[in-house]
């Protein structure tokens, strides 16, 4: 039997992570496909622990690499296109980290195995005598 990894995806398709609908600003540095630099400042519609969701005004495509900023953090990360959706004129740019340095969001917390003191359980059973 194997175990599950990952969040379902609404294609059918597992997720490396769960998907959070937060809006964090982001300013976004690349080039559009025609070379030009851009600058955008935006917020995401949704981020995960590899990457994100949000909406750009700059023309991009996939596999290109964009350069992310946390605007509260003033982090930079290093993202690669994966996805884009065109409106008439705003695009949702899905993007993945190129590493998984920390986490970038500040929104996940890492999985913690808290166990009692060793001697923990023999405390709890023993009252207290000096009552």
């Amino acid at each position: 039997m194997t175990q599950e990894v990952g969040v379902q995806a609404r294609n059918g398709k597992q997720r490396r992570s769960k998907r959070l609908a937060l809006s964090i600003p982001v300013r976004v540095y690349g080039r559009t496909p025609d070379d030009q630099p851009f600058r955008d400042v935006t917020a995401t519609m949704s981020v995960s622990a590899h990457g994100g969701l949000l909406q750009l005004a700059p023309k991009v495509k996939r596999g290109q690499t964009l350069l992310l900023v946390n605007g509260v953090t003033d982090e930079e990360r290093t993202c690669r296109v994966v996805y884009v959706e065109s409106k008439r004129r705003t695009k949702k740019v899905g993007v993945e980290f190129t590493d998984m340095k920390g986490d970038f969001w500040h929104v996940y917390t890492p999985i913690i195995d808290v166990k009692p003191p060793a001697n923990f359980a023999r405390s709890a059973e023993k009252p207290n005598s000096s009552q």
